[in-house]
Order: C-alpha cells, then sequence, then structure tokens
C-alpha cells in the first residue's frame, strides 16, 4: 500500500501533487454497489491516469505523487494509477463558491449586527447588514410564498378551565409576550405545519405536561408571506446569499442567548418583522427548530385571513423520555 511507502517529494512534486489533491474528492469505495459492480454516485467520473494528464503532470513524478494522495470523502489513501477517482460535478463547485461568498460577504457583518441589536435594539438602520435585508425584503429578492390549508396552534393546559376554539387564536393586543417575530403586546398568530410541531414548539424535552392543540384552516390563499424557511436538499447556486447567511449563522432560529425576559436572539427577527410588515407582507414561514423538516407561520393581521378552527380544542399528553417509560402511551 503506498501509504507505509512514500518517497520524499521535490518542491515541484509537491505543487504537482497538489494540484492533483485539490481535484480529488471521492474514490470508487465511497460509491454504491450494486452485486459486486460499482454504481458510481459522487463526483464525476474520470480515470486517475486522465486526472494526471488533465493537471499536466508529467509520467515521470507520477509513482512519487501517487503515494501521497488520498481520498478526502473516506480517507482512502491506497490509490493506484488505474484507479477510478470522483472530481467535483459543476453544481458543488459552483455551491462551493456560493459558500464562499457567504463567508466572505456576511461573515462577520451579522455577528455585528447582533452586537449592534443587542445593545441598541432600536437603532438598526445604522448597520449596513441591515439596510440590505430591507432593501432585499423590498426588493422581493428575499423568496416570498403563499399558504393555504391546514394548520396547527397549541397552548400548556395552565388550569382545570375547558377552554373553547375562540381561545386558541392569538392573544389580544397588550397580552401576549415578545416572541421571535412579534413586538411585546404585538398579536400575531403563530401556528405549526403539523400537530407534532405545534405541540414541541410551546414544550420542554425536560418536563411532560398536558397541551391544548387546535387545528386551523385557511381557505383563501394568503400571498406575500416572506419565506425564511430553508431546506439543505434544495440549495443552488440561485438560493439568496443572504437568506443562506442568516441560516449558516442561525441567526433566525437561534435561542442559546434568551434568558428569562431577556431575548436578545428575537432582536434580528424582530426587526426582519418590522421590515416586512411595514413593506405589506402579511406573514412570515420559517423552519421550526423543535422539529427538522417541518415549519412554522406568523400572521401579522390574522383578523383579516379566512381562517377557521376545526372541530373543538383537543388535549394532548407531551411525556419526556422518563415518563415515556412510567407511563402506558395506552393510557391516553
Amino acid at each position: 500500500m503506498h501509504g507505509f511507502d512514500k518517497s520524499e517529494l521535490t518542491k515541484k512534486e509537491e505543487r504537482l501533487k497538489n494540484k492533483v489533491q485539490s481535484e480529488i474528492s471521492y474514490c470508487s469505495y465511497c460509491q454504491s454497489y450494486d452485486g459486486g459492480d460499482i454504481v458510481w454516485i459522487y463526483g464525476k467520473r474520470i480515470e486517475l491516469t486522465e486526472l494526471f494528464y488533465k493537471c499536466n503532470v508529467p509520467e515521470e513524478y507520477w509513482d512519487n505523487i501517487i503515494g501521497h494522495l488520498y481520498c478526502p470523502s473516506c480517507q482512502n489513501s491506497s490509490l493506484d494509477i488505474g484507479m477510478d477517482v470522483g472530481t467535483k460535478t459543476t453544481y458543488e463547485k459552483d455551491i462551493e463558491k456560493h459558500m464562499d461568498e457567504v463567508y466572505g460577504l456576511y461573515g462577520s457583518d451579522v455577528r455585528e449586527l447582533e452586537d449592534l441589536l443587542e445593545s441598541y435594539p432600536l437603532l438598526a438602520y445604522k448597520n449596513k447588514l441591515a439596510k440590505r435585508i430591507y432593501k432585499e425584503i423590498k426588493e422581493k429578492i428575499l423568496p416570498k410564498t403563499s399558504i393555504k390549508g391546514n394548520f396547527y396552534r397549541a397552548r400548556k393546559v395552565e388550569n382545570s378551565e375547558v377552554i373553547s376554539s375562540n381561545k386558541m387564536f392569538n392573544a389580544p393586543i397588550g397580552r401576549q409576550g415578545e416572541g421571535r417575530f412579534n413586538h411585546s403586546g404585538q398579536s400575531h398568530l403563530y401556528m405549526a405545519s403539523d400537530k407534532k410541531t405545534s405541540i414541541k414548539e410551546v414544550t420542554s424535552e425536560k418536563k411532560s405536561i398536558l397541551v391544548w392543540n387546535q387545528e386551523f384552516k385557511i381557505s383563501t390563499e394568503v400571498n406575500d408571506i416572506l419565506d425564511l424557511s430553508f431546506d439543505w436538499s434544495n440549495l443552488t447556486p440561485s438560493t439568496s446569499t443572504l437568506l443562506l447567511s442568516l441560516k449558516v449563522f442561525d441567526s433566525i432560529g437561534r435561542t442559546d442567548r434568551n434568558l428569562y425576559n431577556w431575548n436578545p436572539d428575537y432582536f434580528l427577527t424582530r426587526y426582519i418583522m418590522d421590515c416586512a410588515k411595514s413593506l405589506g407582507y402579511n406573514g412570515i414561514r420559517y423552519n421550526s427548530v423543535k422539529e427538522s423538516n417541518a415549519f412554522n407561520i406568523v400572521l401579522f393581521y390574522p383578523d383579516k385571513i379566512d381562517i377557521k378552527p376545526i372541530g373543538n380544542p383537543c388535549i394532548e399528553v407531551f411525556l419526556d423520555e422518563k415518563d415515556k417509560d412510567r407511563f402506558s402511551l395506552e393510557l391516553f
């Protein structure tokens, strides 16, 4: 195996080796197999010999260089000259370039804006990234969507009162605490894409509780919803660089700095909400931080939307990991 017998490289050989190595992303061991045959899935397939020619490496250097090459995906260091390897596809190169732009353009700007908002939350207009956010929302560069269909909302069971559907809507003005996309007292309606997510949004993994759950139906399509939701599997070179940066730096779903009545992780999201609301949007769609592959929506003007409860609220049981072992689910 080459990994145990590596000759010293000259400076020229080292430079040529680095050139070849930079092109290798996968090898045959990274691929899938069907009845002993390789099914090439990852990377653009090319024989290592051809790759040496492509990188203009003279044949006299091949034997020395080959022992220093490896597969960065599976760490295989036993590459042979006749073996096939996988190079980056055009898509992968475009995505890599896109991510470089994210870190290059916004790497320090996001944290700078968060620091400003933590100290002076009403002075966001002074920050260049804050101005960029407003501009991209105004010019529809950040994606927008429409919503329709069934959604869910949950509330903790606080007492013995049996509540009705009208109490499952948003709290009246002045009664609602500050949230990710509303200022304190601002009456916005939050809902989840499915029942499980709605329950998790009001619970903690460390405590078993009872919750009221209500299903709602939006019959008429609601347009102009700012779409901050993001699916990594749908990442393309055309994905908004700004939206990608907010996701990479966890600026939309972050909660690690929130403590009691101090919620600095909501400052940036509420600034985004203010921008969207002032520019005529009806709400925001965003990823749930409690359930992967699910999303939530917040509606700014629920009283102007054709939204109706389906049936009455029902009580659901949320069990933490310890109580799942203590109680039989059949009991509920």
